[in-house]
């Protein structure tokens, strides 16, 4: 999972200008890279770097390890230790975050708060309430907006509110969370798919594309929800029509996971055919994504998928499950295919509606023209294509 630094940023930032006066640029998430990975942090990083190399001035608040302050590149970094940081879902570090925050961004000139979360989204709200401020507040919700989230946690909820109806902007990711935020809280959104570096993967490729038709599956094996259990047992159904077939999890991944997902394959020769190559180097998937025949991700409530759009921007095709923004990227059969993963609970159990879908992409296979189609439609997705789109809507905030 790529991210920009400052020499990668420059090759995708076209369409940026320089010639208005730059801006003063918060982006603000409880989380930061490379101390946290997940994908909000990645679009933090990579967003403050576009944004600085489109002309703005752009400083980061977060937490991290230890109180700190860093110049990357030319963004500054305001890190706050973590605080609170016992597990509990009714007050936590999240909650620490947004009651110190306010005070912070007290301290600084801003015209816009890029929010990468409703815990800072709700401290950038109070801050320029109590202190009479007239920066603006965009809010980026990076999962997929329901209400039975905060039924646990009442202040999370009073939190999430007062982001909804006092943000200058609301933006979600994918059509299937504007659909979410729009029946279950009334709000209306802009759709802004997270920019994908994509050039890294859509080099030659460095190692030759495997003898043997190959399932990638990358990302955290351990959760539930993203659907390694099924695509287990898909594997298991396959390799007795496939018997080349071979199954790769790239990603954290627990002895328990690991035996309780060999459990699911009776043949002694499919478990051997699978392999658990733990997180790994980020340097070797362009090279992991290029040498499989599919990547899947069998997975539900996915906010986006970019390890979807990594693996197009490889030329790979990819099979997802029709939930979440999975359905956002696979628009075209020539790209991969999507199954249905009702009815759910925790994660899918549609084990014949996966190995449909999974077949009917291998035997598609990796042509000239499937690798090309891949590639244009990852492009879709890319800092070039989308990063100006971010750009446009944070200057429209530019105050006159």
């Amino acid at each position: 999972m790529t991210v920009f630094d400052q020499s990668s940023a420059v090759g995708e930032s076209n369409g940026t200008s320089r010639s208005s006066p730059p801006m003063r640029v918060a982006i603000t998430n409880p989380f930061v890279w490379p101390h946290v990975r997940r994908g909000s942090e990645r679009l933090l990083n990579d967003l403050a770097i576009y944004l600085y190399q489109a002309g703005h001035h752009v400083d980061v608040f977060a937490m991290g390890p230890d109180d700190a302050e860093e110049n990357r590149g030319g963004v500054h970094y305001h890190l706050f230790k973590e605080r609170w940081t016992w597990s509990r879902r009714q007050l936590n570090s999240l909650h620490y975050f947004a009651f110190h925050l306010p005070s912070v961004l007290a301290h600084h000139r801003l015209d816009v708060v890029f929010c990468l979360n409703y815990f800072d989204a709700y401290a950038a709200l109070r801050c320029r309430d109590k202190h009479d401020l007239n920066y603006k507040v965009i809010f980026l919700n990076v999962g997929i907006p329901t209400r039975r989230y905060f039924r646990a946690v009442p202040l999370d909820w009073w939190f999430m509110h007062k982001v909804l109806q006092q943000a200058d902007q609301c933006l979600v990711l994918s059509e299937f969370a504007h659909r979410s935020l729009q029946e279950e809280f009334g709000v209306a959104s802009v759709i802004m798919p997270p920019p994908v570096v994509t050039d890294a993967f859509s080099q030659p490729p460095r190692l030759p594309t495997a003898s043997e038709p190959t399932l990638l599956f990358v990302g955290d094996v351990d959760e539930p929800r993203k659907g390694a259990k099924a695509l287990c047992a898909a594997f298991a159904r396959l390799k007795f029509e496939i018997p080349a077939l071979r199954l790769r999890f790239v990603g954290r991944v627990s002895p328990e996971t690991q035996s309780a997902l060999l459990a699911l394959v009776s043949d002694e020769p499919a478990r051997q055919s699978i392999e658990f190559l733990g997180v790994g180097d980020v340097a070797t998937l362009p090279a992991l994504y290029q040498s499989s025949s599919v990547t899947v991700l069998p997975s539900v409530w996915e906010a986006f998928g970019l390890v979807l759009v990594e693996s197009l921007a490889a030329g790979t095709p990819v099979v997802g499950a029709r939930h979440g923004g999975i359905s956002d990227i696979v628009q075209d059969q020539r790209v991969g295919a999507l199954f249905d993963p009702e009815p759910f609970t925790l994660q899918t159990d549609a084990v014949d509606a996966l190995v449909d879908a999974l077949r009917q992409v291998l035997a598609r296979g990796k042509t000239a023209d499937i690798v090309a189609a891949c590639r244009a439609r990852a492009e879709y997705f890319s800092w070039k294509t989308q990063g100006p789109a971010y750009v446009r809507l944070i200057e429209s905030f530019r105050p006159t």
